[in-house]
């Protein structure tokens, strides 16, 4: 029996060949493009100068008020949710049920062309348009707006959500533009993908997916539009930014999402293509359809949307998702225009030109990423009710830990550091002394890169793990980060401002926050499902969800979870805030029958995890932990009864009086000493705290400040292993974390 069907009640886009969905059908059927040239006199330095631009007065027409005063980003993508709301009839809705998921590429600058955070974008939609659900912010590049709608459907799988926004968003930045015109990776004019791979064109746009249960929408007279029948995820462990020529990556992605649809090749009317027009990825393309479809792959029409827009970045899964709907719905295959009539190769049909009206019932649609990262998307005519099975319940265990901080490089080191009470804020870890990754490799690695294999490794050894390669084929990576490489960002930034004809394109390929995931997949050969979350110091509990929701679907036995974040040297520091600090922590997740099957030897198992938008009490966040098992249930009463229990927290201020008012009987911590605030790595660390406290019964000493209530650890050694552990994190402005860890 299948699980329950998801499907999508609204679509909302803008792009270069629309304002709204029903204008850019009507385009793509027309075959009418927007790709033009830039009229930014800035532009005027590069060569190739044909982008897909959104007009001003598309934004201006649709936003009044408060809203005209948005950046650009956050417009565009405010824009493409409301109108999924609207053509969903969504109203009346719980807003605490009520999530979103957005796919971004690149951080937006504010007005001073300082970045905000990546997930700033996701934070004011879900404020204007008053979401209370789950958030999360997914970078893998150019797969994010596919990858978060494959996110979302899990989200409402595991029943942490009714409805969710998923989507993707970037505009046409100048430094992204130097970037991929260093990379020579532009064409002079209009793009042609599959015909004539001379460049892409970089694109601008939004666009939003709104899912739902099938049952629920047809409960409240919703007209579902198509099923998300299932995705898959894959890393092609090979290269920064080049894809492997083999497709191995992006055919373990088409296959694992049929496998999740419980489809197969024969059912596959019409693949939306990724269709760049670059050289490496169409070549890598046809390779994919006739890994993929075999003697059937002359018979599956291809189309390449980019054709009309642009390479739209973190939105183009989305975009691409969006057109694959309609494609559904109206039984049309958009076609690939500026095709040339004498291309190669002539076995495959890449729907030339004009639209082309035909049965279509299931929908691949594909997309590939600098970093190596790949998503797919299967799409189908939605179908009548049915009965279905609950998302399934699989317990996961934390079996390896992997700390690279300033106090301690491997578990050994960390616990000799709690028990020592050994602090080192600010201070950056050492790597010096041994190899964690081949020295080829290793020298052209920036710094968080390094981090965060060096965490992974230890992890990896840490967990006793030893996996044949053909396993490792299996074994999934969810990458969490701030704000990614600042090394490579601010060398990026100096050499665009020096000369955008020549930017340092070394430091370009790791501009994208997948990028480090990438590199810990290359070091290590993982090829499992890959993602990257983005949520600042919240990100690593939102990547342990995300571990945990891969072992309960079955799609991996194994994950490892690693976080990292850099200081940004020169900055000042903020009064009364922790020091900053860099670091990467990693831990690996499996599920309690692959560990037992092994002998391995857990440190905790994971109860349940919560994540609410901040400004929410604490007391609520705890009360929301996600979970199927009963003894979540007892375990909370635990928490608040008269049994020792451990707090892991963040350092903020006030949090020590909320701990205290939820869980008065509750010994409270933080790994701020260790290391300073490191972000994603500082949440992760926590984590790793929290297990080494389950396991061995040691947590650092922390006294508090003299205007903080009592309570906090004060000995480093517990007397025994605690029954529990909450650990907490917090991203101001935008979501709040915490996960239960348990005895085993």
């Amino acid at each position: 029996m299948a699980l329950r069907p998801i499907v999508v009640t609204g679509l909302g886009i803008i792009c270069a060949a629309g304002r709204d969905p029903a204008e850019f059908w009507q385009r793509l059927l027309a075959g009418q493009g927007g790709l033009a040239p830039v009229e930014d006199e800035a532009y005027a330095v590069f060569e190739a100068r044909y982008a897909g631009q959104v007009p001003d007065a598309w934004i201006t027409s649709q936003l009044t008020g408060s809203d005209a005063d948005l950046d650009r980003t956050a417009q565009l993508a405010l824009i493409a949710a409301r109108q999924a709301v609207e053509q969903a009839g969504l109203s009346g809705f719980d807003q605490d049920r009520f999530g979103i998921i957005l796919g971004k590429c690149q951080a937006t600058p504010d007005a001073a062309g300082l970045y905000q955070p990546m997930h700033r974008t996701q934070d004011v939609v879900a404020e204007r348009l008053g979401l209370g659900g789950p958030r999360i912010l997914v970078s893998t590049a150019c797969a994010a707006g596919g990858n978060a709608v494959g996110l979302a459907k899990d989200k409402i799988l595991t029943g942490e959500a009714d409805v969710v926004l998923a989507g993707g968003v970037d505009p046409l930045l100048f430094g992204t533009y130097a970037g991929f015109a260093g990379l020579q990776a532009l064409s002079t004019g209009p793009c042609r993908p599959y015909s004539h791979s001379d460049g892409l064109n970089l694109g601008e746009g939004a666009a939003f997916l709104l899912l739902e249960p099938l049952d629920l929408a047809l409960a409240r007279g919703a007209t579902p539009l198509a099923e998300v029948a299932g995705y898959g995820l894959s890393a092609d462990a090979y290269h920064a930014t080049a894809p492997d020529p083999t497709g191995r990556g992006g055919a373990s992605a088409v296959r694992r999402a049929l496998a999740d649809a419980g489809l197969t090749t024969a059912d596959v009317g019409y693949v939306s293509g990724h269709g760049t027009g670059t050289p490496a990825n169409d070549a890598m393309e046809t390779k994919v359809m006739r890994v993929v479809f075999g003697e059937r792959a002359g018979q599956v029409p291809t189309s390449s949307i980019k054709s009309y827009v642009g390479h739209t970045l973190g939105a183009a899964g989305a975009v691409e998702a969006v057109a694959s709907v309609l494609a559904l719905r109206h039984g049309v295959a958009p076609p690939t225009i500026g095709f040339d009539d004498d291309a190669e190769p002539r076995d495959l049909d890449f729907v030339p030109n004009k639209a082309r009206p035909m049965p279509i019932d299931t929908v691949v649609s594909n997309n590939y990423a600098f970093g190596g990262n790949n998503v797919s998307l299967v799409l189908t005519t939605p179908q009548p009710p049915r009965e279905y099975e609950e998302f399934p319940h699989r317990e996961a265990v934390i079996t390896g830990l992997g700390p690279a901080v300033g106090a301690a490089t491997g578990i050994a080191e960390l616990s000799a550091a709690v028990l020592a009470g050994r602090e080192a804020t600010g201070e950056a870890p050492t790597l010096e002394g041994r190899t964690f990754a081949p020295r080829s490799l290793w020298r052209h690695m920036n710094q968080l890169s390094r981090m965060a294999i060096a965490a992974s490794r230890l992890a990896w050894e840490d967990s006793g793990l030893k996996l044949p390669r053909k396993e490792l084929d299996d074994v999934g990576l969810v990458f969490a980060t701030g704000a990614g490489s600042a090394e490579s960002t601010g060398g990026f930034d100096e050499s665009i401002a020096l000369n955008p004809n020549k930017p340092a394109v070394l430091s370009f390929s790791n501009v994208v926050l997948n990028a480090t995931g990438g590199a810990v997949c290359q070091t290590l050969g993982l090829r499992g499902p890959t993602t990257t979350i983005c949520n600042g110091a919240a990100s690593a509990s939102i990547a342990l969800d995300c571990a945990v929701e891969m072992i309960r679907a079955g799609k991996a036995e194994v994950v490892l979870v690693v976080a990292a974040d850099e200081a940004v040297h020169g900055t000042a520091q903020p009064p009364g805030e922790p020091v900053k600090g860099s670091g990467a922590v990693a831990f690996v997740v499996e599920s309690a029958d692959h560990c037992a099957g092994r002998d391995g030897t857990p440190y905790a198992k994971i109860l349940g995890t919560s994540h609410l938008p901040d400004g929410h009490e604490l007391t609520r966040g705890i009360d929301r932990l996600h979970g199927a098992e009963p003894a979540l249930t007892r375990g909370l009463e635990r928490l608040r009864g008269t049994e020792p229990a451990l707090v892991l927290g963040t350092g903020g201020a006030g949090e020590a009086a909320a701990v205290r008012a939820a869980l008065p009987h509750a010994a409270l911590t933080t790994s701020i000493g260790l290391a300073g605030d490191c972000q994603a790595a500082s949440g992760a660390l926590n984590l790793a705290l929290g297990a080494l406290a389950v396991r061995d019964g040691i947590a650092p000493a922390h006294a508090g400040t003299p205007e903080e209530q009592g309570g906090f650890v004060t000995e480093p050694e517990l007397g025994a292993p605690v029954a529990q552990a909450l650990v907490l994190s917090e991203s101001p402005g935008s979501v709040r974390g915490a996960v239960l860890l348990g005895a085993i």
